[in-house]
């Protein structure tokens, strides 16, 4: 039986995805300052945070943003967790 994990696409590092991507609107991305530390967004394409300490969270937008769907992601926090 497949899992939703089995059906995830990678998510390339483009100048369009990035221009789609809502991390700098995400209150964790803000409230944590993730732009000081890389990738500084588009963290499903380009890995988590290298943020030395540990993240706030506030309120993910991860869930509702269009890459996240398009690509069928299964795991939220992407700027920390993948």
């Amino acid at each position: 039986m497949k899992t939703p994990k089995d059906d995830t696409q990678s998510v390339d590092d483009t100048e369009e995805n990035l221009e789609q991507c809502i991390c700098k609107m995400c209150p964790t991305f803000r409230e944590n300052k993730l732009a000081d530390y890389p990738p500084a967004a588009l963290f499903c394409a380009r890995g988590k945070s290298e943020i030395p300490s540990k993240v706030k969270f506030a309120k993910c937008f991860c869930l509702g943003c269009d890459i996240f769907i398009r690509h069928r992601l299964v795991i939220d926090r992407l700027c920390i967790n993948q």
